[in-house]
């Protein structure tokens, strides 16, 4: 077989100086490449972002000037407003005996008047376009602002922004009705302002600023509704409409790049909303970049460094020829000193060549002999610790209690320590390369062969329960822990498990079960006891009732025959008498009726289900109408959040609680009674608020207490048993009651129904 001819070593250097040259120019022409196109690009960018902050200053100053401007039309405006609400509260409010022309003449003849009803509708107008405009349908966000301004009080102004149907600019404002029933609105057109409005404009900024930027081709600004400044007739094409679209949404900035034409156009978001007013004043700048200015600059650029490299690659091709010359001849010395020291002899001494350089190596060489002498003597040493260190790691796993077990996934065993020996009844030598499987009850066995499976290179760690039948057919619980130890291609190499007996902790466990049993079921038994206590109460309550009742309803009733038959015999004053025990008998009655409501609380069971407050409270109030009779009172029931609560003890709080506040209130024309809510972070209080007689407050403490009143049955009747009633439904909700008052100022009573039961 021909030998095949290898290249000298001379032609390797000679090809490797070469190949380095080629790096080293390549590298440096590209480096320089990328470092005149990062200090381009970066000039640039220095350019185009100077650009955009000009403009952005530009866009706030021109802003600024327009809301000062729009702000000095605020004044006549709210004079406008002052002879509106004029009209219409000397109307009554009655919008058909307004004349809005009338009121516009009055008010200068220049502005438009608008009345816009709770629904956003305008119901009535001097401009006949926005007769019936319904902002709720076409302009649902500016409708929940006319909502806000509704329910205010004051005066707001809006900027001066592109008309709902015309799109011609105007200054608006707006104002709430006292009655709080419309909102007034009133419009100015441009061409009471627009002559020194206009000398605020953008155009002339942008073009001034297209001059300093050569990368600029085109400057066009869009307002938020989509229109182009300047241009009144641009409609934006589809794919621009998406884009605006989208910038409109997300309020920032978007930059797209047309490399067909060469372009990248940014579109800046300036937000100028101000929460001062209605309307958004935000633009959106379109700028359009030349890319293929860059691309020329970059173009010359890389000529310029190609020609440079191929001048710097002849010149290096010369230098290598030389070089490779002079450092062949020193290697083929050192050379044939190396293959004596690789065939074993180690105290071969260098021959000593010419150079620097290569003196160096050869002391670098001798060096290395030495070294591996040492290294050598090192292995011997590291060799005898590590099978000292093997000795030790033995003992210590065989000094351990657990059973510790190494085998392969056949089961082949190929490591066990004394403990699990001597807990098998086997010895190490018999099972160390043997398959055993202790016996495991087929349930366990399955579970077993299920949880092997399971161990994956990502989950390797597992832990298990299982039954093991030892040889003497003791059944005994073991825990092991185990690592599935796996190769780089996932495959299973052996696993390592570590058990324990626990054995004993299983039959504590099952005592603590069998003792929790017993507990619940002698739980069972006291409440068992406890509810036949109720229903002994309930029977109990149920007897005091018709036993003391039955006496009351004859002592009325003999009062009143008595009555009847010394009606015309009688005195006044043993009639004032008859009268008074007939009084005390129901009054005795009603007393027994509020003790037996009050025990009933505590053992009627309590239903939460979702209900609306509201309509509960108004149904309560509507079945006081007698005692409503002749009087005049203000009802006034706000929003009150759904709730989680027991219908019928809610109704019987509402009524107790409605009930105070018309006994209370007698003496006020007109009594006033208002419900409603406040909201805070952790829960919904519910009020009940009247400007009866009120109370001191230092008494506070006692009015929830049975049979405690402040007041004489001759100045108010009751029985002192209805608030101790409303307390403890309250507090059966989780909720708590307290009350607020002034003599002669009214009272509040507050409540929660419980945090775990509030509409959140």
């Amino acid at each position: 077989m021909k030998k095949e001819k290898k290249w000298s070593f001379s032609n390797y250097l000679l090809l490797l100086i070469f190949i380095l040259i080629i790096v080293l120019v390549t590298g440096i022409t590209i480096g320089d490449y990328l470092i005149a196109e990062k200090n381009y690009t970066e000039n640039a960018e220095l350019i185009k972002k100077q650009t955009e902050r000009d403009i952005a200053t530009m866009v706030y100053a021109i802003d600024g000037g327009l809301k000062l401007y729009d702000d000095t039309l605020n004044r006549q405006m709210e004079e406008g407003f002052d002879i509106i609400r004029i009209r219409y509260d000397a109307a009554g409010g009655d919008l058909s005996r307004l004349s809005l022309e009338d009121i516009k003449t009055e008010s200068g003849g220049r502005m438009d008047i608008y009345i816009i009803n709770e629904s956003g509708v305008v119901v009535n107008t001097t401009n006949s376009r926005y007769t019936g405009f319904d902002f709720q349908k076409s302009l649902p966000d500016f409708f929940e602002y006319l909502t806000d301004i509704r329910y205010s009080e004051g005066f707001t102004p809006d900027r001066v922004v592109p008309d709902f149907l015309t799109r011609k600019l105007k200054k608006f404002a707006y104002m709430p009705t006292h009655d709080h029933r419309y909102v007034l609105g009133l419009s100015l057109s441009e061409e009471y302002f627009s002559e020194n409005r206009n000398t605020l404009n953008y155009t002339e900024s942008v073009d001034s600023i297209l001059q300093t930027n050569p990368f600029v081709e085109n400057i066009r600004i869009f307002t938020t509704e989509k229109e182009l400044i300047g241009d009144p007739g641009f409609q934006p094409d589809e794919a621009l409409d998406l884009i605006l679209e989208e910038i409109i949404a997300r309020k920032n900035s978007i930059q797209t790049t047309d490399r067909e034409n060469g372009n990248t156009v940014k579109y800046m978001y300036i937000n100028l909303k101000d929460e001062a007013y209605p309307s958004d004043m935000s633009l959106i700048i379109e700028l359009t970049y030349n890319d293929l200015i860059f691309q020329d600059a970059m173009n010359k650029i890389v000529f310029f460094h190609i020609f440079v490299a191929i001048i710097a690659l002849l010149c290096g091709s010369v230098i290598a020829f030389g070089v490779s010359e002079y450092l062949t001849r020193p290697l083929e010395d050192i050379s044939g000193d190396l293959d004596s020291i690789a065939r074993g002899d180690l105290d071969h001494h260098i021959s000593p060549t010419l150079g620097m350089e290569f003196e160096t190596l050869e002391r670098s060489i001798t060096q290395m002999v030495k070294s591996m002498k040492t290294v050598i003597l090192q292995l011997k040493e590291s060799e005898e610790r590590l099978r000292a260190s093997e000795e030790r790691y033995r003992a210590v796993v065989q000094s351990q209690t657990e059973f510790i077990t190494r085998f392969l996934s056949d089961g082949t065993i190929t490591f066990v320590n004394d403990a699990y020996c001597h807990y098998f009844g086997k010895t190490c030598e018999e099972l160390l390369g043997e398959k055993f499987f202790p016996r495991i009850p087929g349930k366990d066995w399955k579970k077993l062969s299920g949880y092997f499976a399971s161990l994956t290179p990502e989950n390797p760690y597992g832990t298990i329960e299982h039954q093991v039948i030892l040889p003497g057919g003791e059944i005994r619980w073991h825990q092991w822990s185990d690592l599935a130890i796996f190769d780089d291609n996932g495959a299973i190499i052996e696993y390592q498990s570590v058990g324990r007996d626990i054995t004993d902790a299983k039959l504590a466990a099952e005592e603590i079960k069998i003792l929790n049993e017993e507990l619940e079921q002698r739980v069972k038994e006291r409440t068992y006891a406890l509810e036949e206590a109720n229903r002994e109460l309930e029977s109990f309550s149920y007897s005091v009732s018709h036993d003391l009742r039955a006496p009351l309803r004859a002592i009325d009733g003999f009062s009143v025959i008595l009555l009847d038959t010394l009606k015309s015999s009688a005195d006044p004053q043993s009639q004032r008498y008859i009268d008074k025990i007939r009084e005390n008998s129901r009054q005795m009655n009603r007393l027994i009726e509020d003790l037996l409501n009050f025990s009933r609380m505590s053992r009627q069971s309590l239903i939460r289900i979702p209900v609306q407050p509201d309509k509960i409270a108004v149904e309560a109030y509507n079945e006081l109408r007698q005692e409503q009779q002749g009087r005049n009172i203000d009802f006034i029931i706000g929003d009150l959040p759904e709730a989680r609560a027991d219908p019928f003890l809610l109704k019987l709080v509402f009524s107790n609680l409605l009930a105070n506040a018309i006994k209370f209130t007698r003496n006020r024309d007109p009594a006033r009674i208002e419900i409603g809510a406040r909201y805070s972070p952790e829960q919904v209080v519910y009020f009940i608020h009247d400007n009866g007689v009120g109370f001191d407050m230092q008494y506070a403490g006692k009015i929830f207490g049975v049979f405690q009143r402040l007041h004489t049955d001759s100045e108010f009747e009751g029985t002192g048993v209805g608030l101790a009633i409303v307390q403890r439904i309250i507090h059966r909700h989780g909720g708590k009651i307290w009350v607020k008052s002034r003599i002669d100022n009214g009272t509040t009573f507050f409540f929660t129904l419980g945090r775990d039961y509030d509409n959140e």
